[in-house]
């Protein structure tokens, strides 16, 4: 795990919310502080679809790239938010290119999550980098692979 401070907050929350870059990542959780508290499950509901829908559904969580302009519509406004809290997590198949890519000795089945936190409050934005494995391990390889990615394409 690292954390990063973000120092240019606009530019971030500008490739946030208004580019592709963080698109194809899954929104695991959101909390938004604003006049009201909006929290946002990025699970999918697998039940509010009919039979024909759900089988056109391959992923348990909904990609950014799919909520971001109801995030925006939330946050834009003359104020700023109070705080929010955002989870992405680098999408199933992204997951598997950075094993395969790095030669891990890992099986992708193994991977939970490669999480990218990003938290703000106080005028202050931070990135933090978490992975959830299946199974407990004393090796983090993958730990390390994820944080530099991170760091090389994602600050």
């Amino acid at each position: 795990m690292k954390s990063f401070e973000i120092e240019e907050i606009k530019d971030f929350i500008n490739d946030l919310l208004a580019k592709e870059k963080y698109d194809s990542f899954y929104l695991y959780d959101l909390r938004l502080r604003t006049s009201l508290d909006y929290y946002i499950n990025g699970k999918i509901n697998k039940e509010f679809y009919d039979d024909e829908e759900k089988n056109d559904i391959t992923d348990e969580y909904v990609c950014w790239g799919n909520v971001k302009h109801t995030v925006f519509e939330l946050i834009k406004g003359k104020n700023l938010p109070l705080s929010f809290k955002i989870i992405l997590m680098f999408n199933r198949e992204n997951v598997e290119r950075l094993i395969m890519m790095n030669n891990l000795p890992i099986n992708f089945d193994d991977v939970g999550a490669l999480f990218y936190n990003i938290y703000y409050e106080n005028g202050s934005l931070s990135i933090t980098t978490g992975v959830s494995l299946k199974y407990f391990t004393l090796d983090k390889t993958l730990e390390q692979l994820w944080d530099e990615t991170v760091e090389k394409y994602y600050i």
